[in-house]
């Protein structure tokens, strides 16, 4: 025999049944007696003093422990009918307020029991009929409107067999147990075309419980579907990522490379890459050329002119810029070359050299003469005419301006002097 867990209000130390309640059992068995003779009593702490926590002795003394165990578990039995009874009690109280039966759902699910051998409730191809229990032998019965029968039919305490026969199930033979009893608390039936939309199922019954097996389901379902979605959406996800990474790169090599074209271009319209070739051709002198190219410039170091230590560019003798420095001269030697337009004419001979002999006829000595007149507009350099002189009028003070206005004209009509 199983020996339960010792109780501390127990007398002596005895031990506490065990029953199928979530409350502990209040009857157990503990030792009395000497220590010469000893026998067995059934203490129960309910039908003692709850408030002070004092057990008290059912029963007589038993001379063997069995005995004592079989009284506590009678005792105890009869204290577990009463809180199983209060219990359904409430339980049924709690079950037909939550119902919703009327009267006539009770006549119904009572005919469906089939209790009564000539009641029932079947389908005649037009409709439900139901015979009542204690009806004369064939007897017809009544319609029932089919909304009710199928709202009950739905929450789970009836089902239609194949032959069309309405029988009651145990949820709906339990439902009518907890009604047996109070059938004038029933509700009144429902009015035509008023029904509830659906009758709730008998709680902790079968319906219910397939219910939540189906809802239960229903969530598996749910969080697989949205496991699924969810791996759905990062492969989605990481796909739009690839896609964007490869349209970022992409635009980015394509940026590059328009930028890389337009250098390369910058380069060519400038002759960045042009190679200069630097030949000295005297003093302050420099034959220029251009690898890739058959053009020859000639570049100056003019010292001694109005524009001191400034690079002069020549080609073919014609003059096209001067400049300060000579990675100035350099650069506008690579635009001349990239260009591709030749100044003036190709001699076979070298280009003269400059003179460095004194002008005799400057007024201020120049030592070089003045860079000759640029061959980029054809023709003759035009010959603007001389500023004209301010008009005498306009060097006149006021009041002599007024004086020489021309006088006014006359008046028509009036004869002339």
């Amino acid at each position: 025999m199983h020996t339960p867990a010792r109780a501390l209000w127990i007398p002596g130390g005895g031990t506490a049944l065990e029953w199928g309640l979530r409350d502990a059992c209040p009857v157990g068995v503990g030792p009395a007696g000497t220590e010469r003779v000893q026998w067995w009593v059934v203490w129960c702490l309910w039908c003692g003093d709850r408030y002070t926590g004092r057990p008290a002795q059912v029963g007589d003394d038993h001379g063997h422990r069995d005995d004592a165990h079989h009284a506590a578990r009678l005792h105890a039995d009869d204290h577990e009918a009463d809180v199983r009874r209060f219990t359904a009690a409430a339980r049924h109280a709690e079950i037909r307020e939550k119902s919703g039966w009327t009267s006539r759902v009770y006549d119904l699910v009572a005919a469906a029991t089939r209790d009564d051998p000539d009641g029932g409730v079947w389908w005649d191809g037009t409709g439900y009929r139901l015979i009542p229990a204690g009806a004369r032998w064939g007897a017809k019965g009544r319609r029932v409107r089919r909304k009710v029968v199928e709202l009950v039919i739905a929450a789970g305490f009836l089902r239609q067999d194949e032959r069309g026969d309405v029988v009651a199930t145990a949820d709906g033979r339990a439902m009518l147990t907890a009604w047996r009893q109070h059938r004038a608390d029933l509700a009144e039936p429902w009015p035509a075309r008023h029904e509830p939309q659906a009758l709730p199922p008998l709680p902790g019954g079968r319906e219910a419980a397939r219910r939540r097996e189906k809802a239960r389901q229903n969530l598996l379902e749910l969080e697989r579907q949205a496991a699924h979605s969810r791996a759905e959406y990062l492969r989605l996800r990481e796909d739009a990522e690839r896609r964007h990474r490869a349209e970022q790169d992409a635009a980015r090599q394509r940026r590059a490379d328009e930028q890389a074209e337009r250098e390369r271009a910058e380069r060519a319209r400038t002759g960045a890459d042009i190679t200069l070739t630097w030949s000295a051709a005297g003093a302050g002198r420099w034959t220029v050329t251009g690898a890739g190219h058959h053009r020859r410039l000639e570049v100056t170091l003019n010292e001694r002119d109005f524009a001191q230590d400034m690079y002069e560019i020549r080609e073919n003798g014609h003059f096209h810029s001067r400049h300060p420095y000579r990675h100035q001269a350099e650069a506008a030697v690579r635009q001349l070359l990239a260009d591709g337009v030749e100044l003036g004419v190709r001699t076979p001979e070298p280009t003269p050299a400059a003179s460095t002999r004194p002008c005799q006829t400057s007024p201020v000595g120049r030592g070089h003469q003045a860079p000759p007149r640029s061959t980029r507009t054809e023709g003759p350099i035009p010959d603007h005419p001389p500023r004209r002189p301010a008009a005498r009028w306009r060097l006149e003070p006021p009041a002599l301006r007024t004086r020489l206005r021309r006088p006014p004209r006359p008046l028509l009509g009036r004869a002339r002097p």
